[in-house]
């Protein structure tokens, strides 16, 4: 995986897969972005775009199966081999919530096309919206990832990454990382610190 500004070792399964964002709402709201341009020095050599190699994904929204009720989900309908992996009813973000943080401030996140960007990724984000991404661990931060760290395996059948859909309205926790899904937006917290991230399409801030 690699990380602009910084070098990042970490090799989540079928996260090769490209990214497509989906159409839908996932962008109601007005948070001021923030964001933190350090990136841990454990990375992989950079690049500011995703890689141009990996395979389309067809531009169907959310194709994943729905857990039935919203609140508080199983996790481990979520389960895949590196974490806990979800899209939101869109299909607008993919995200995640790994076993392992890529480093201090990225064991959870979210990619996807949001708005406004950070001055240091400007370049970045306007050249591919999926490499726009959240992350939260001990602290949380905005970053520009060349890859679908944060994108589950396709299932049943489809050929788009990102895993289960988190509905509206649902929670994902896992340890000390909630997640949960809105039609404002995706909110991912550090339970234990307070961190965390929300991400929709026209918003964004860290906090």
């Amino acid at each position: 995986m690699q990380i602009r500004g910084a070098r990042i070792a970490v090799v989540p399964c079928a996260v090769a897969l490209a990214l497509l964002a989906g159409c839908g709402n996932d962008d109601k709201g007005s948070a001021t972005p923030t964001s933190t341009s350090a990136v841990p020095s454990s990375a992989v050599a950079s690049s500011a775009a995703p890689s141009s190699s990996a395979a389309p994904i067809t531009s169907s929204a959310a194709t994943a199966t729905r857990p039935p009720v919203s609140g508080p989900v199983d996790p481990a309908q979520y389960r895949q081999q590196m974490g806990y992996y979800f899209q939101s009813p869109s299909g607008s973000f993919l995200c995640a919530i790994l076993d392992q943080p890529i480093d201090d401030n990225a064991q959870v996140g979210c990619q996807g096309p949001t708005a406004p960007a950070p001055a240091e990724f400007k370049d970045c984000w306007s050249k591919n919206p999926q490499a726009s991404a959240l992350t939260v661990g001990v602290h949380s931060g905005a970053r520009c990832l060349n890859q679908g760290v944060f994108v589950g395996a396709p299932i049943d059948g489809g050929n788009r990454g990102g895993g289960r859909v988190l509905p509206y309205g649902g929670v994902l926790t896992v340890g000390p990382f909630t997640c949960d899904s809105a039609e404002a937006g995706v909110t991912c917290t550090n339970d234990s610190t307070g961190a965390g991230f929300k991400i929709a399409r026209e918003t964004n801030r860290t906090f």
